[in-house]
């Protein structure tokens, strides 16, 4: 099993990895195991900005709990393995020469000083350290929030359904400075897929600014 790689037994235990058949586009994957991938019906009627989205495993059970314990109850150390689990999907999913930039989708301000840490740039911050580990490149990677920002606070996007989630989520994100992004192949990093709003709009905002193109990974995908 792909997650017993990177953590415990007892917190390996019930997680489902991403597998096909897929949506070719924002990587739901699809309760039948059977055919090749394919574009959802989500994504035909409601097209989305970014270019493709993948994700490690599905959002559920110990995989949600194990995720939650990491945002919510301040285990960072969970960071490290996870991580990891989601290099390897990188790694599965990319080529690193189709992508110049690697960042986090941004927190708030005050939502950073109250939770002392951003999860996704958790996931990402030794990513350098694991590539030349294994004789990797690796794209550069952009920690500090300094020009692309969540400059609107929000109100948690928890329990919201997918329209709910687009109207509290629009206009959050701002681009401090153009010319970081223009021209660039993005690749940003979340924990949780659930509708896709929030990567979507950031990828929006990206794209306005000028950038080439914008994919997504995400730890978890909502099914």
């Amino acid at each position: 099993m792909l997650m017993a790689t990177f953590l415990c037994p007892s917190c390996s235990r019930g997680f489902l990895s991403i597998e096909s058949p897929i949506c070719n586009k924002c990587g739901i994957m699809f309760k039948s195991r059977e055919g090749e991938d394919h574009i959802c019906g989500e994504c035909i009627v409601s097209p989305r900005r970014f270019r493709i989205a993948r994700a490690s495993g599905v959002y559920d059970q110990t995989f949600m709990e194990v995720i939650h314990c990491l945002k919510y109850k301040g285990r960072v150390q969970l960071a490290g393995p996870l991580g990891m689990l989601l290099f390897s999907t990188l790694i599965r999913y990319w080529d690193m020469s189709s992508i110049d930039i690697i960042m986090p989708v941004p927190l708030h301000k005050k939502r950073l000083r109250k939770r002392g840490f951003n999860q996704s740039f958790l996931l990402i911050k030794d990513w350098e350290d694991i590539a030349r580990s294994l004789n990797v490149e690796i794209p550069y990677i952009q920690g500090a929030d300094y020009f692309f920002i969540r400059s609107v606070w929000t109100e948690p996007q928890t329990g919201l359904g997918r329209k709910k989630r687009m109207a509290n989520i629009k206009n959050a994100f701002s681009i401090e400075d153009s010319s970081k992004v223009f021209d660039k192949r993005i690749l940003l990093v979340d924990d949780v897929y659930t509708t896709g709003a929030t990567v979507d709009e950031c990828a929006k905002v990206l794209l306005r600014g000028g950038a080439k193109q914008v994919d997504v990974l995400t730890l978890a995908r909502t099914m």
